[in-house]
């Protein structure tokens, strides 16, 4: 095929929950959004496109980080004693701290493998690491009629001819 066309999409969409109380220098998976895909040639490029709504407890600086495999792609330079990340989904609110605030988090990242083996792309999220972090749901969370809803957070790879 030519170049730049798409071979494959592969997607994960995920639809519960997921918690997590962690300090950007240590970050933890997000379990249950892991795609994976197979290139079908070296020089292959893969588009890694992840989309997620994100709570917090509090007033927090989000820290996400993009993974292929256990390697982390598409972050920020080294700077002091400052975390790295791809990406975040900082929940700031001004005049107070409202937990049922929510945040959608994209990035775009074309991710060069080298690779015919199979590949899973994943995120980890870190934070203030004292201030829960929530994926698709708010940090209130409150059950009722027209209040905190519950949401969806998707990662898309799209492998594309070189």
């Amino acid at each position: 095929p030519g170049a730049g066309k798409v071979l494959q999409v592969v997607s994960t969409t995920k639809t519960d929950t997921f918690s997590t109380t962690v300090s950007g220098a240590s970050p933890t998976t997000i379990t249950g959004l892991t795609a994976t895909i197979t290139p079908s040639s070296t020089s292959s490029k893969i588009l890694v496109m992840p989309n997620l709504n994100i709570g917090s407890a509090s007033d927090n600086h989000i820290i996400l980080t993009l993974f292929r495999e256990t390697t982390a792609i598409g972050i920020g330079d080294t700077a002091g004693n400052r975390p790295r990340g791809s990406f975040t989904g900082s929940n700031h609110t001004v005049g107070g701290s409202y937990t049922w605030n929510m945040q959608t988090a994209s990035f775009n990242f074309l991710d060069t493998p080298s690779s015919t083996s199979s590949l899973s792309y994943s995120i980890k999220v870190g934070g203030n690491g004292t201030i829960s972090t929530y994926i698709n749901r708010s940090g209130r969370d409150r059950d009722a009629t027209n209040e905190d809803g519950r949401y969806a957070s998707t990662i898309t790879l799209m492998e594309i001819s070189a």
